[in-house]
Order: structure tokens, then sequence, then C-alpha cells
């Protein structure tokens, strides 16, 4: 009988690896990623490009106290649990004690603290620590940030967005926007270990010391390729994801790869100029919005493969419960009905007048990468009897000429996902391509939402406000397009559900080569 269990032990532990060898994900040694762009600085929190891969790029080696999962969910990464007082003005993080930065020393709560001094020292355009009223060290790992209010975006934008820092090596950087190699010290699970900043190159090692376990990609490539040359190359087998595959590729790629698309949650609008006349006039914007056909913008730029805005939302958001856009339903001639009882009359040439009764001349400006969607707004606007001159320029210099009110209409497109403080910060802010609008009541309002932590308050809130910006229009949100990745075998991409850290909607958690 003796001899019968011991033989039945050996047969149920061997069947036991077995089993978790085979469910176990293989290790990858090598994933190489093509990007169209390439280039976006050295990833580091105050050196990478702006704009979400930047960012991406640097979570690879600074990692957060918390972070979201495959479903969205915010789960532990440096802090290992957290809880909030009753009164939502404190927050208290417990770190793990495993985790240790690139060079082997631990990760303190005196690192978290610094963190926190250092980005009000040195601003950070993604994180407002407005709210922030301190942080302390605790002891035995344990840390606590309180605020001056509350502040319901916290967990999200900032505990699960701010990259936390070394203490030991940026302490001694005069200046964080000039360091060596040397000096990219992270917790997070990758080093970097090459960058080629002409040739747009990345190359990241695992960190074989990461306390969520070795990665299961032990490098991580990404290459500058245009798209249409990264299709040959994914076919075969040159690289094994292209990140961003233009629709009109999409059926090709289909025959030989995995294809994962969702919505961006970046809408393209048009952003009017109502800070000078003639667009200070809230009625000629309403009249402009008529007369924009969206469903045909996504249908001839995107293929249709998006949505038409509704809001500022995504339609499927939790934070979108209404259509205030629905009063713009495209409707040319009582578009250029209204805009002839401003004054904006057409003469007999068929072109709208301005306010001196001469042809009306407008300049539409955008980045490049909206070029395509800009043209055909423009031959849209011709239609109703504008003359439209498109201006396409690089995006800082659109950036600064929206901030200095130098423009007439420009077309932007910033994300939505993530908390929806991101409405207060593009409507009323002053980062890059805010709306700079700044009605009273709808302020008020905002800042209501964010400072409340019951969900269906601020749903009724935001839907309040919305009301009132769709009526004011300083910009019309036109449509969304859906963004997608192709990909061989080998690792199947995913899109975090709102996006990951501060909304950013890429198929590139971390999570996906770590696990």
């Amino acid at each position: 009988m003796l001899r019968l269990r011991l033989l039945l032990l050996i047969i149920s532990a061997g069947w036991l690896a077995f089993a978790s060898a085979w469910a176990a994900p293989s290790r990858i040694e090598r994933y190489s990623i093509a990007d169209e762009q390439g280039d976006f600085g050295l990833p580091t929190p105050y050196t990478h490009a702006s704009g979400g891969m930047g960012y991406v790029l640097t979570s690879l080696v600074f990692d957060t106290l918390v972070w979201r999962d495959a479903s969205g969910t915010l789960v532990p990464a440096l802090a290992s649990a957290w809880r909030q007082s009753a009164d939502h003005r404190a927050v208290e993080f417990t770190l793990r004690p495993d985790a240790r930065w690139h060079d082997g020393k631990p990760v303190r709560a005196a690192d978290v603290a610094f963190t926190f001094d250092y980005l009000r020292q040195h601003p950070h355009p993604l994180f407002d620590l407005g709210a922030v009223d301190g942080v302390d060290d605790l002891g035995k790992g344990r840390v606590r940030v309180r605020l001056k209010r509350v502040y319901a975006p916290f967990l999200a934008q900032l505990a699960g967005a701010v990259p936390i820092l070394p203490q030991h090596v940026y302490a001694r950087l005069a200046d964080p926007q000039h360091l060596k190699l040397a000096d990219i010290v992270g917790s997070g699970p990758y080093r970097l270990s090459a960058y080629d900043k002409a040739a747009g190159r990345y190359l990241f090692a695992a960190n074989e010391h990461y306390y969520l376990g070795v990665p299961r990609v032990r490098s991580l490539a990404f290459l500058r390729m245009q798209p249409s040359l990264a299709v040959g190359a994914l076919k075969r087998g040159q690289v094994d994801m292209i990140r961003s595959l233009p629709s009109p590729l999409a059926a090709e790629v289909a025959t030989f790869a995995t294809l994962v698309s969702a919505p961006s949650g970046h809408p393209v609008r048009l952003r009017f100029n109502h800070a000078r006349p003639p667009f200070d006039d809230k009625h000629l914007r309403q009249a402009i919005a008529r007369g924009i056909d969206r469903q045909e913008l996504l249908r001839v730029v995107e293929n249709g493969q998006g949505e038409v805005s509704a809001g500022r939302f995504m339609r499927a958001s939790a934070w979108q419960t209404g259509a205030p856009l629905a009063a713009y339903a495209f409707d040319a001639a009582a578009a250029r009905r209204a805009l002839a009882g401003l004054g904006h009359g057409a003469g007999a040439d068929g072109r709208l007048r301005d306010a001196s009764g001469q042809p009306w001349v407008v300049e539409l400006a955008a980045a490049r990468s909206l070029a395509r969607p800009a043209s055909v707004l423009a031959g849209q606007l011709e239609k109703l009897g504008l003359e439209v001159n498109v201006r396409i320029i690089d995006s800082g210099i659109l950036a600064a000429r929206i901030g200095a009110a130098a423009f007439d209409l420009a077309l932007v497109s910033q994300g939505t996902l993530g908390d929806p403080e991101s409405m207060l910060r593009q409507t009323a802010g002053n980062g890059p391509f805010s709306d700079a609008f700044r009605r009273s009541d709808l302020l008020e309002l905002l800042q209501q939402q964010v400072g409340s932590m019951d969900t269906a308050r601020r749903r009724a809130l935001l839907d309040r406000a919305q009301a009132i910006y769709a009526d004011e229009l300083p910009a019309f949100f036109l449509y969304a397009p859906r963004w997608s990745t192709a990909a061989n075998a080998r690792l199947r991409p995913w899109y975090t559900p709102e996006g990951i850290a501060v909304g950013i909607s890429l198929p590139l958690n971390k999570l996906m080569f770590v696990n």
C-alpha cells in the first residue's frame, strides 16, 4: 500500500509539473515592434517626447505605485496595498519589500516622498499636483499622501501614472532634462540598453530581478519603419508587431497576422478661435458646425472605422450618457441660412462674404498627423462658400499659435480616456491645444465633478457641463477613429480599457511583456 501511495504521488507530481509547463507562456528572447514615427526621445520622465508613445516607453523603465491590468483595473505595482482615509483626504501605500532599483538599491518610501517634492520643483506637463498637500514617510515601507481637498482622480491620474524616481540618482542631477545613459535607473521590468535617435531605434533588456518575476519577453526592440514596409517585414518574420496599422492595409494583413483594434479615445475636433472676431460669436460657430458632414469625414478619412462624436467622450464611455452634439446634424441648407442671417450671405459667385463684404477667407491649421482630415474638411467648408487655406505645420508651432490665439480654425486631437478630469484641463487649462474657454458656470461644474467621489453625481455634473459646452461650442468634436495593431502569433497585444496612466490608448501595456 505504501509503495502504491508513493507511486501515485510521483505520478501526480510529474503530471502537475507537466501541466504547469504546458500552461506557462513560452519565453520570448526578442520581440520587435515597428513604429512609423520611431523617435520619442530618451525614455525618462523628463526627456521623453510629449504624447502617449513617449510615456509608454518610459513606463517600461520606471514603475508607478499602481498600474492598470488588461481589464483596466488598478492593480499593485510598487505598492502592494493601499487604503484611503474615510474623508478621502489621504491615501496610505505599503511598498513591496522586494522592489529594487536597477542598480540593486531598494525602493524606499523616501523615494516616493522625494518624487512628489521633485515634481513640485520641476513641474511635469502630464501631472497636476495642485491637490497634493504633502507626502509622509511613515517608516517600514509605508508612505502617506495627504490631499488638500477631495480629488477623485488621484489613484488613476497620479498614483497610477507618476513614475517613481530614485532619490539617490535624481537628487544629484542639476537638470532632469540632461542626463547620461548611466543615470537611467528605474524600477520597471526593462532597462534601456541602446537608443539611436537618428534611426529611431530602441532596445530594452529585461530586468532579471524584477519583483513580478523575470519578464517573459527578454528583449524588446522598437524600430522606425513605414507601415507599407512593415507589412512585408511582419509577413517575413522580421518584426513581430506593427504598432499602428493604417486601415487601408488591414485587409491584406488579416490574411497572415492577428489584428486587434479598439476605439482610439482621441476624437478630432475643430477648434474655433473664439477669442477674436468673427468666431467669437457662438451663433457663427454653430452655423459652421451644421455645415460639416461628420459621417462623410469618418468614411473618407478613416474608411468608416470609428464613430461620429456624440459628445466629448466615447459613446461607450461611462461618462457619455447623452448626445449633446445631436443638435449639429449635417444640414448644409440650414447652415447657409444661418450664415446669411449673421451677415455672411453668398454673392453671385456662391462665395460667402465677410463683415466687409469681401469673399470670406479663413485659414485651417493642422499638424501633419491630421493633414488628411484637414483637407477633406476644407473641401466641405468650401462647398458652404468659404475659401479655406489649409496650413500644415509642426505640432509645436501649432500649439504655440493656438496658445497665442494666432489662428482662425485648427484641427486638434487629444485623448479623452481615463478619468474625466481631463475635460477640465482640455477645456480651460493652459496646456497645448487647450480650448482656453473659461465660462464661470462651466468651470464650476467641472471643478465640482473632480471633487466628488460619487460616480452618479460626477455623471450628472458632466452632463450639465457638456450641455453648456455644446451650446457655446469653443470646439466641435467631429469623430474618433478606431486604432489597429497587427502582430504574429508569438504574443497577442491588447488595448487597456480607458487607457493606461492618464488615459493613453496604445496596445503596449507593459504587463503583456511581463506575464
